[in-house]
């Protein structure tokens, strides 16, 4: 509680040289001084009762990791090593190889980042699995780190990845190694070697998306009723080596529409070799250069020729587009 200001104040000394006649006056400005700071201190421990703590902190979460456990996994049960991290140890091995020089994970700090092996081990159990399965949280509490390592580490690894993007992406020349053994396997797997020459296969799906998008969400609702992005892949199908993609358009855009982002549609005259072909299903547009079955007419039929087609035909992308699918979607 606050007492009226004392008699040496400089508020009382400036009125004391007044008369006796003003001592009632002085009376009351000292008096509206005294009540103006009461309120405004007041007003300053209601803004604190406000804001303060009311309670006592939590205890902190304690950490289990089971980073270690992965050793074991990679040694013993690579099932579960693959269930963690979605690659086989040695292809974990491989891409740790690729990125441990890279420099983002190099710094001057006196706090040193984490093993390049524990930053992709975390990354990758990210891109692994989806929503609920893997908030930042839990990833946290499996790897023994805060949430802001996890961001931290996700971050850099992907830095690290794209910039392998131009080694690892491309298409073969047309007289390379990987063009003659894409002939060779498919006229195995079609028993027809006038077909051979069909040595890439294309496809689409989805990628859903975590929440309704902010803006324009009626674009991304696609027909299997989720809000997604739209991803197309190009594969040699001897080796599952994708040589093209195309990713970023809304879910509900037609495959035939997001193919022409693809380097594929637009530089086939240079990319595949002459009378080469990519298969695709009814999807696609039917070129020179994409093969796709028949589609019915509208009120017709297919020709008995057309039928024979697609009947071999559907033997072919049965067998490239499993693989395709198990490869890339799942």
């Amino acid at each position: 509680m606050l007492t009226p200001p004392s008699p040496h104040s400089p508020v009382l000394s400036a009125l004391s040289d007044s008369s006796d006649s003003d001592s009632s006056d002085n009376h009351d400005i000292l008096t509206n001084y005294y009540n103006r700071a009461q309120d405004a201190i007041a007003t300053l421990r209601d803004e604190v009762e406000k804001a303060r703590v009311l309670h006592r902190p939590d205890e902190p979460m304690p950490r289990a990791p089971q980073l270690h456990l992965l050793v074991h996994f990679g040694e013993h049960r690579p099932h579960l090593f693959r269930h963690k991290l979605r690659v086989d140890p040695e292809i974990f091995d491989d891409i740790l190889d690729q990125i441990s020089d890279h420099p983002i994970f190099q710094n001057n700090s006196n706090n040193p980042q984490l093993p390049v092996s524990i930053q992709l081990a975390i990354f990758l159990n990210r891109a692994g699995h989806y929503g609920n399965a893997i908030t930042l949280q839990d990833a946290a509490q499996w790897a023994g780190v805060s949430v802001g390592s996890v961001v931290n580490c996700t971050n850099r690894v992907m830095v690290a990845l794209l910039d392998q993007h131009d080694l690892f992406m491309g298409f073969p020349p047309h007289n390379s190694q990987d063009f003659e053994r894409a002939r060779r396997y498919t006229a195995e797997v079609t028993t027809c070697p006038e077909w051979q020459n069909g040595v890439l296969a294309v496809d689409g799906t989805t990628i859903d998306l975590y929440a309704t998008p902010g803006f324009y969400h009626q674009v991304f609702y696609d027909r299997k009723s989720k809000y997604s992005l739209g991803c197309q892949a190009v594969i040699m199908p001897h080796n599952l080596l994708i040589v093209d993609y195309s990713l970023g358009h809304p879910g509900s855009v037609h495959d035939a529409y997001a193919f022409r982002s693809t380097r594929i549609y637009q530089e086939h005259d240079t990319l595949l070799p002459a009378n080469h072909w990519i298969w695709a299903d009814s999807a696609y547009p039917l070129n020179t250069w994409c093969i796709p079955p028949f589609k019915k007419p509208r009120n017709g039929r297919l020709t008995a020729n057309q039928k024979t087609f697609n009947f071999h035909l559907s033997s072919v992308c049965f067998f490239l587009f499993l693989i395709f699918s198990l490869f890339i979607f799942i």
